[in-house]
């Protein structure tokens, strides 16, 4: 095993790549230099074709698990292990509105009464939404196999993806939702029950969003706006909210039907598929699951969007800031944990291409695999963050980027990459869009964060042309100046790396016409913008020839092609 030290960065390693321009990184090799240049590329894409060889043959291991376990449960299901009481079994579920299966209690606002229909083969239940929001109460949420719950959102139109049907499930006998069947909707699901959630092995889950908590949903920021929170208020909490700075009431949970006032775990078993598709005009949607632990052994897809695993006692959310690109989503703040919560833990398949996943906790596990990909206008990213304890900035101003964050991390945890465990972000090779210039807007990112960071054996990060950072240590908080601050420091990190265990974020092993960077154009007003006296010159009008790989500074001013014109467009 060998210890790498407190910090790592791998963000200044580039590499030319096909859909970055195809220009290399380097300038092009004299005559005396070829052939050592030649041996090196040679060796490189063996070297990398090795690695795409190994991690898609555990990628595809992993999708063979996943409907492996799929199909054993759906021709042959077993009982479910009750995970609130050790050593006993969930009951069967009945299909439909029923006892035992979906027990309405009430319907608060926004919504018609479930319709059941039922044929021979599948029970389908249909709640019509009438709001953009909708609040409805149940005495049990469990979705038997052969049962397809559908909100029907078809009123808002265009705007489904902007309505939410929330399920708040108060069941005394204190055991999980069993999510054994379908659930679909264009808009947004959430489904709240404070005993737990389980996706079984025949669930899928086709929801534009899909929330899933077990801990109580914070309804001053239901009433006010998911998003709007100036008081830094936590989304969910299974703790008491205090009243906010500017008058926010305060929030109590309601209490809990396990010993303790504990609260149950999110649970994702093997062959359940949890998707947020495309919505009409192209973008993604969301996959949240939050509880004090979460695990998922099935897939998670979310094409264009995000999928965020939150671990802990207290969960809060903010939109990412606008000034980063790289990712199209929210932040995580993992807030209390308590002695024996947080875990965080991915043993399945987590697949975000063009999106974002983001696994946080007090303990974070990565033991399956995650693929993303980067196509030339939208970029792939993977966070682990073990980051935890963090408070509300009490001098937070949404309207003020200086007061910082709305939550201020105090303590860390360990980040593992299991063995064999595999994370992917490849460009998009078979993508027909193309982009104008010599490399990406975005560049796929990987950020890990954690008090320590280990990578076991074989596990595998792979990610061309990619930023990867590492980052062991822990937060330094001081309240007292206003806003007040969380520094992170690497004095007490460690990042170490077992036998087999690889980072690779070497370019792509792609080819492209040299036509692609061999360029004709006729020089106007604007490329020769860096040279005026020229634009009544010789090089005004005729067409000429410039090659792209051609770079260099000249008098301050970076180049591509040429020095006398900004081709830069």
């Amino acid at each position: 095993m060998a210890a790498l030290g407190a910090s790592m960065g791998l963000g200044d390693l580039q590499a030319g790549d096909i859909l970055r321009g195809g220009a290399p990184s380097i300038p092009r090799q004299t005559d005396a230099s070829a052939a050592a240049a030649t041996a090196a590329a040679q060796q490189a894409r063996a070297s990398q074709q090795d690695a795409l060889a190994r991690t898609a043959q555990a990628l595809n291991a992993v999708r063979n698990t996943q409907a492996q376990a799929r199909a054993a449960a759906l021709r042959n299901p077993a009982p479910i292990a009750d995970p609130n009481t050790p050593g006993s079994f969930l009951p069967a579920v009945p299909d439909g509105l029923t006892p035992g299966g979906l027990q309405l209690r009430s319907i608060i606002s926004g919504a018609d009464a479930p319709v059941e229909s039922r044929s021979p083969a599948a029970t389908t239940v249909t709640i019509r939404q009438r709001q953009q929001q909708a609040l409805l109460e149940w005495d049990s949420f469990n979705v038997g196999r052969n049962t397809h719950l559908q909100f029907d959102q078809s009123d808002a139109g265009a705007a489904a993806p902007q309505w939410i049907a929330f399920n708040r499930v108060s069941d005394p006998s204190g055991r999980p939702s069993q999510i054994l069947g379908r659930i679909s909707a264009p808009g947004q699901v959430y489904i709240i029950n404070q005993n737990g959630i389980l996706f079984g092995s025949t669930s899928q889950i086709n929801v534009r969003g899909l929330a899933a908590s077990s801990l109580p949903l914070n309804d001053n920021l239901v009433a006010r706006g998911l998003l709007n929170n100036p008081d830094a208020q936590f989304l969910f909490s299974a703790l008491p909210i205090a009243a906010g700075a500017k008058g926010t009431p305060a929030f109590t949970p309601p209490p809990s039907f396990l010993p303790d006032n504990r609260r149950g775990d999110i649970t994702v078993l093997p062959g359940a598929i949890l998707s947020s598709p495309l919505s009409p005009d192209g973008n993604g949607g969301r996959i949240l699951l939050a509880a004090p632990n979460v695990t998922n052994s099935g897939s998670l897809l979310a094409p264009d969007g995000q999928v965020i695993l939150a671990a802990g006692l207290e969960v809060g959310v903010d939109a990412h800031k606008s000034s980063d690109a790289s990712l199209r989503g929210l932040d995580v703040y993992i807030g209390n944990t308590g002695p024996s919560d947080g875990r965080a833990r991915n043993d399945g398949l987590i697949d975000v291409p063009r999106g974002n996943a983001w696994i946080a906790g007090r303990e974070v596990l990565h033991l399956g695999a995650i693929e993303s990909s980067t196509s030339v206008a939208l970029n792939g990213r993977i966070d682990l963050s073990a980051s935890h304890d963090a408070v509300p900035n009490t001098g937070y101003d949404p309207a003020v980027p200086s007061t910082g964050a709305p939550f201020l991390f105090r303590s860390t945890g360990p980040v593992t990459t299991g063995p064999g465990s595999i994370i992917r972000i490849l460009p998009e090779y078979e993508n027909p869009t193309r982009a104008i210039g010599s490399e990406l807007a975005l560049r796929s990112r990987i950020r890990l964060e954690g008090s320590s960071i280990s990578f076991n054996q074989n596990a595998a990060i792979l990610a061309p042309n990619a930023i990867v950072s590492g980052r062991a240590g822990t937060w330094f908080y001081n309240g007292t100046p206003v806003p007040p601050v969380s520094t992170f420091v690497s004095s007490s990190g460690l990042i170490q790396m077992e036998r087999g265990a690889s980072i690779d974020v070497s370019g792509s092993s792609a080819s492209a016409p040299l036509s692609q960077v061999i360029l004709s154009l006729v020089l106007r007003s604007g490329e020769l913008a860096p040279s005026p006296l020229q634009r009544s010159g010789p090089l005004r009008g005729p067409t000429l020839t410039v090659d792209l790989r051609d770079h260099g500074t000249y008098r301050g001013r970076s180049w591509i092609g040429t020095p006398l014109a900004d081709l830069t467009g």
